[in-house]
């Protein structure tokens, strides 16, 4: 039953959520962190901290290490099988129909919509991690500090992460 439920729950935060993994997260909090406590506020924000600096898709991450922690190797199956079940298959429809349709009207005017949703998504997720993630000065310096690097000066991010990584073991 439980592995049923880490599959549907997982595979509703991948239908109804559109954009990137980072959109997902509003509803993934609203079920992993709210509705069933499978993850504390901090576990989920530390998590999403990890799968920032792993391989592989940040939402996916999130549903192995959820399904690991509730119900072991097949809980991560379920949940990540859930997780990318229809956007698997709605991805590979829609790479068929972009290529016939994406100069008609009515896909010009779905993408021009979904666009500004999916930002608005985004951000709610931020503003989420933000509240969950800053918590006192430093970790308020280093948000600013990463946003000039990267947005102003085009610092590659992977030299930001290898750098957190030595200065979180300087700071131990």
């Amino acid at each position: 039953m439980l592995l049923f439920r880490l599959f549907f729950v997982f595979l509703k935060i991948g239908v109804f959520t559109i954009g990137s993994g980072y959109s997902m997260l509003v509803l993934a909090q609203r079920y992993i962190v709210d509705t069933y406590k499978w993850l504390t506020p901090k576990e989920f924000s530390d998590i999403i901290a990890i799968a920032e600096i792993t391989p592989g898709p940040l939402i996916v991450n999130l549903a192995t290490f959820t399904g690991s922690k509730i119900a072991g190797i097949k809980g991560a199956f379920f949940a990540t099988l859930g997780l990318i079940f229809i956007p698997f298959l709605l991805i590979y429809i829609i790479t068929i129909s972009y290529i016939k349709f994406s100069n008609f009207y009515i896909a010009q005017k779905i993408l021009k919509i979904i666009r500004p949703i999916a930002i608005g998504l985004i951000i709610v997720a931020i503003i989420n991690l933000f509240k969950l993630s800053i918590g006192n000065f430093l970790s308020v310096f280093l948000l600013l500090i990463t946003i000039f690097l990267v947005y102003f000066l085009k610092v590659n991010p992977i030299f930001l992460i290898i750098g957190g990584l030595f200065l979180a073991i300087l700071l131990k």
